[in-house]
This record gives C-alpha cells, sequence and structure tokens, in this order.
C-alpha cells in the first residue's frame, strides 16, 4: 500500500480503535513495557527513566502518599492510602533478569522507503558486518491525525547475548563512527519483589515486579543519576510530579520510573534544553520540537527496557519539577499538542545549541538515508556584508575562512543569548598531549592529521591520523570530538602552529534540525516560531494533534 493511502486510511479511523491494544493506566507492568501509548486526560501519557541499577531508593512525598502493589497474580491493590511524610525506602528483595536476545542496531531507515533499507543494508554487508532487518515503532492516530514511527533497524548479526552486543557496539562504533544503540528482544520479562518501607523502617508493602507511589504534589528521589558518558556525570535529588513506579529493570536491578502526562513532561524538557527567559517565540519552538522528539521516539528506542524513553541526551534531558519555569511554562501552554509535520509526515525534531552559522545534513551526522526535513542550511541573511559566499554551502573549500570569521553576522551570533566562545572557538594541544589522546589507535608519535570528507556545514566526517608507526582513521563528528576531549563541534580545521595542533572552529553540538540559539536570534528580529520552524526543518509546519 502506497504511504499516502495507508495514511488516509488510518487517518479515518477512530482513536478507540487504534489505541484498543494500549495499556490500561491502572495496570502498572503492562503500562511499564508497552510501545504503544495510553492516555491520560486526552494527552498521551509517556514512561521516563528516573534511575535503574540499583538495589535500594530513598524517595519522600511531598504529600499524603498512596502506594498501590502488584500481587503475585498479576492483580493490583492499594497498600497503603494517605501515608505520612517522611523519607520511604524502596528495597530490591530478590530478582531475575529479563531472558532474550539483544542485537546492535546499526540504523534506522523510514518503514515506506524499503529501497534506502536494501542500500543500507548491502552498504554494511559490503563492510564486512552481517546484518538482519527488524521493524520498531508504531503507527497510530490522534484526533484524525497520524504519527507513524515506524521504522526499519538494521541489526548486526551477533551471539544475540547482552555482553556480546556490548562488546560488539563499542567495536562498531569505534570502527566505523557510527552512533549506535542496543535492541532488544525479550522472549520473558524480569521479575522479582520490591519492598517499600515507611520512615519508622518498618516493612508496609512488597509488589511482585511492580510497586506505584503517588503524591501530589510530586516525590523527591535521592541521587538521581545523570549525564551518563559525559564529562558532567554525576548524582541529584530530584522531584517528580506524582506518579512514580518501581520496577525490575532488564539486568534485574531496581529501577524507578515516572508515568507523566505529555504537557507536563514538556513543561520539564524544555527549560533544561533551552534559556528559560529566552523570547517567546524561541521557547515556542522548543515545546513543538520537544514534544515531536517525544512522539518520533515512542517505540523505537529502548526496546525491552521498562519505560519508553530515559532522561538524558540520548533522549531528551527531564530533571522534573524544578527544572519547570513560569516563563517556558507558557510557550508550553500556549502550543499544547502540537507537534511537526513535513507532508503528514512527523518530523523528528532533533536539534542543537549553536550551529556555528551553517546546520548540518542528518545523514552527516549519524549516518543513514536523507531525511528532506533534515537538510543543512545557512543560519544568516546571505545579504550580509561577506555572506553571499557561504549560502549554498561550507565544504571543504570554505571552511577554513569560515570559522576564522569573528564576529560573524549569524542568528546565532546574533542572539542576545550568544556565547561568543560557542559560536567560535580555538582549542590547543600540544604535541605531547595529542600523542596520548592518539595512543590508543596504536599510531606512535602523530606526525599529521588531516580532515577527509566533510558536510554541507564544514563539519568533518573522517579524521586521518597519521603517526610514527602506522595511519589510523577515525570517523564520525561525535567519534572525532569525543576523541579530542569533548571539542565543542566537528566543523573545525587543524594546524600545526609551533609544537602546538589547533583546531579553530565554530558551532557547539551536532549541528542538525534547529540552531537553539539561532532560533533566539531569529524570534529578537520578529520571526515567529512558525517561521523559525519552516526554516530550520525545510518547510515544516506545527499542527495540532490533541
Amino acid at each position: 500500500m502506497r504511504r499516502r493511502d495507508f495514511l488516509s486510511g488510518l487517518a479515518a479511523v477512530g482513536v478507540e480503535r487504534l489505541f484498543s491494544g494500549a495499556p490500561a493506566p491502572d495496570d502498572p507492568l503492562e503500562l511499564l513495557y508497552s510501545r504503544r501509548l495510553s492516555f491520560d486526560g486526552g494527552q498521551p501519557l509517556v514512561t521516563v527513566r528516573v534511575s535503574e541499577g540499583r538495589q535500594e531508593i530513598a524517595i519522600e512525598p511531598r504529600g499524603p502518599l498512596t502506594v498501590v502493589a502488584r500481587t503475585a497474580k498479576g492483580e493490583t491493590e492499594t497498600a497503603i492510602d494517605d501515608g505520612p511524610p517522611g523519607r520511604w525506602i524502596l528495597k530490591l528483595l530478590e530478582s531475575a533478569p529479563g531472558v532474550g536476545a539483544s542485537w546492535v542496531e546499526l540504523e534506522q531507515v523510514e518503514f515506506d522507503n524499503k529501497p534506502a533499507m536494501r542500500k543500507a543494508r548491502e552498504a554494511w554487508v559490503a563492510k564486512g558486518v552481517p546484518v538482519r532487518v527488524a521493524t520498531v515503532g508504531e503507527a497510530y492516530g490522534i484526533a484524525g491525525h497520524v504519527v507513524d514511527t515506524r521504522r526499519y533497524a538494521i541489526l548486526a548479526e551477533g551471539d544475540a547475548t547482552e555482553a556480546g552486543a556490548r562488546r560488539q557496539l563499542a567495536e562498531i562504533e569505534s570502527r566505523f563512527g557510527v552512533r549506535a544503540q542496543i535492541h532488544r528482544e525479550l522472549s520473558s520479562r524480569p521479575s522479582g519483589r520490591i519492598e517499600l518501607r515507611d520512615p519508622a523502617g518498618k516493612a508496609v508493602a512488597v509488589g511482585f515486579s511492580a510497586l506505584e507511589v503517588r503524591a501530589n504534589p510530586g516525590i523527591a528521589v535521592d541521587a538521581v543519576e545523570f549525564g551518563m558518558g559525559y564529562s558532567f556525570h554525576g548524582f541529584e535529588d530530584r522531584t517528580y510530579p506524582g506518579r512514580l513506579l518501581a520496577t525490575v529493570d532488564g539486568n534485574g536491578g531496581l529501577a524507578l520510573v515516572a508515568a507523566l502526562p505529555m504537557e507536563r513532561l514538556v513543561k520539564g524538557v524544555v527549560p533544561s534544553e533551552i534559556f528559560a527567559h529566552a523570547h517567546v517565540e524561541a521557547l515556542k519552538a522548543q515545546a513543538v520540537t520537544a514534544r515531536g522528539e517525544v512522539l518520533a521516539k515512542i517505540g523505537a528506542r529502548h526496546l525491552g527496557d521498562p519505560y519508553l524513553l530515559c532522561a538524558e541526551q540520548h533522549c531528551q534531558v527531564y530533571k522534573g519539577i524544578a527544572a519547570e519555569d513560569p516563563s517556558t511554562n507558557v510557550a508550553v501552554d500556549a502550543t499544547k499538542g502540537e507537534a511537526l509535520f513535513n507532508d503528514r509526515v512527523l518530523v523528528d525534531s532533533v536539534y542543537s545549541a549553536v550551529c556555528g552559522g551553517f546546520t548540518e545534513d542528518n545523514d552527516a551526522v549519524w549516518g543513514g538515508p536523507p531525511n528532506p526535513s533534515l537538510r543543512g542550511r545557512p543560519d544568516f541573511d546571505p545579504k550580509a556584508p561577506g555572506m553571499a559566499q557561504f549560502a549554498a554551502g561550507i565544504g571543504e573549500a570554505l571552511v577554513a575562512r569560515f570559522v576564522r570569521m569573528n564576529p560573524v553576522p549569524t542568528y546565532c551570533a546574533l542572539s542576545g543569548l550568544a556565547k561568543p566562545d560557542k559560536v567560535r572557538w580555538r582549542r590547543a594541544f600540544t604535541q605531547a598531549e595529542v600523542d596520548e589522546i592518539c595512543a590508543p589507535l596504536g599510531v606512535g608519535v602523530v606526525a599529521a592529521m588531516a580532515v577527509e570528507g566533510r558536510g554541507v556545514s564544514g563539519r568533518a566526517l573522517s579524521l586521518r591520523i597519521a603517526g610514527a608507526r602506522r595511519v589510523a582513521r577515525v570517523y564520525g563528528e561525535l567519534p572525532i570530538r569525543q576523541l579530542f576531549r569533548n571539542l565543542n563541534s566537528g566543523m573545525f580545521v587543524i594546524e600545526k602552529i609551533g609544537g602546538d595542533w589547533v583546531f579553530t572552529g565554530g558551532g557547539w553540538g551536532h549541528g542538525s534540525g534547529m540552531c537553539q540559539t539561532g532560533a533566539i536570534g531569529r524570534a529578537e528580529r520578529g520571526r515567529t516560531y512558525v517561521d523559525i520552524l519552516g526554516w530550520y526543518y525545510s518547510g515544516a509546519k506545527p499542527v495540532r494533534i490533541y
């Protein structure tokens, strides 16, 4: 069936039929593992990871506590009603990990693009990586509109174990410079018993694989881990809106998951992702992209985990109630239920902090097929003095000239909230530092470094490093940035000046989709959020879907 015919037919189906297989909101375990949305008060209910891999977690309700425990028979019963304030402890008594297969997911391809799927499969086989193809995501309707997040997932063949998949993931990311994830197919869910102790230390409830706690206006959680894999990794106490579910994660540890109405989730995401005091039109644009990012990932991320999304950069940063701000709440309310569509297709509305003056094609950043809504575009007025030469793209020919322009009349530079050291930047490394950084590559003393291939924005696709022993290549903008101690972006040139290796660059982040600081600069110059989204996402428009 052609995509347009499918969409027309699906749009005519009512919400009740499309969501007849969705989990009931009062069935905690089914809610946690469903890959389909349920609804709460007329809007999607989204499950988001708070913590996992723990043995016990301390919580503190900000109001009377209600506890619902899952019984050994799979039923639910109220264990506590109107519990007192204080520090309560969730403790894992016993558990068994999930059973199933784990694979490395190399990339995803749109479901209606079989030629692209075949091309991707053949390309990986040509690289020496045998693959199989699975389908992820969902197609569903909301108020007559269609959200189709189905994708073909290209999976690397392996031994199907979790440990084997993780080893293979590290090898593939290092070798090919791609960002991959683990794809799990559970044959049986993890299980266990979870105990709740009251502030006096008395055991007052036991849940079999799930235990739900509720309190209004929220529940504080001790020592929530954040920034995993980044330099800012740490732990902090966070407070979440009223409904948390304790369960067992895939490896048999204790997990805590927040169940949030979409709009409440977006109110926490927006100020975590953009300056809360930015121009309201930029905040509206951020709210629409945040909502679309959630919808685009439903059923396509964290397969086999007891939640739909994590709360990190991998999905979107969510810090709970403390992150909410009155100014961003206004922007979220003003765009309630809106997501970004291009020709009735939901846009995966990715964004980055500072594009540096030119956004990047999605395929240059993450690999996979080109997305028509995520094409690299100039973030400046081509009529500005000296800028016409860059309007069609930066690439190899112009990148050195472009990154050395300072000041530069780009919207991200003109924003009242711009950070000049993110728009244009410079990093210098001594020879000894470069040799130490490149030691894992086995090249010996580094003699030469050169970028091989750039995207339309000038971002590096591959870096050739020649040493006394051998030549190595690092593929992908993120692996290159991470190798050199987290460079701001892949838009840079390298020079040997004296005894130092000097990186001169522009931008902060991957650069694909909306430039958040550029959106602020555009809003400050009179652009509406509709204008802003239409530019960064190649003509896409916000549509209210609930």
